[in-house]
């Protein structure tokens, strides 16, 4: 009887734990929703451990449309829903995301990406080359950090190297750098 207490005890303690992580994370949603992560973003540079390279590794001359990132929240019968679309470089994409984490004071934050999915359009290889890379970039990114940069909100969307990561040779990890686009 004493066990069978005790265990429905620690039982009740997980679940209102676990409801009240739930709602931070719902919270930190909502607020970043409200702010700063809302909104559609230009990937203006990549940052692969530590070099910078152009979003397609080419100067882009007017041969592809800008490579943007929609992020909105949506809401539905299990609260909010938190969504991702764009066009790559020669595709439009969509896909959902899971905040995990967002200190408001460093304006850092962990996340998990869903599976993206793309239409099927084809490109000339290097184009297609750009698109993969972004991708397989964006489908990996489980970090992202906001700041503003010469006066314009800046997004960084990746893998944050540490000392135990093998996502990086060197440097500060491998980061998709997104500016907002004003409205």
């Amino acid at each position: 009887m004493k066990k069978t207490m005790i265990a429905l005890i620690v039982g009740c303690l997980v679940a209102v734990l676990g409801a009240c992580e739930s709602q931070n994370v719902e919270q930190q949603a909502q607020k970043l929703e409200n702010n700063e992560l809302a909104g559609t973003w230009v990937l203006k540079s990549i940052l692969l451990g530590d070099m910078m390279d152009l979003p397609c590794g080419i100067p882009n001359e007017g041969k592809f449309e800008p490579i943007t990132l929609e992020l909105t929240t949506t809401k539905d019968e299990t609260g909010s829903v938190l969504l991702l679309n764009g066009r790559s470089s020669v595709n439009q994409y969509s896909g959902s995301y899971a905040l995990e984490s967002y200190n408001e004071t460093t304006k850092t934050g962990k996340l998990k990406m869903s599976p993206i999915g793309s239409t099927k359009m084809g490109g000339s290889p290097e184009l297609m080359q750009c698109e993969s890379r972004y991708f397989l970039l964006l489908g990996q990114s489980a970090d992202f950090q906001l700041s503003i940069i010469n006066g314009k909100q800046q997004l960084e969307l990746g893998v944050l190297s540490t000392q135990k990561s093998a996502a990086t040779i060197g440097g500060k990890g491998n980061f998709l750098i997104f500016e907002k686009q004003s409205k």
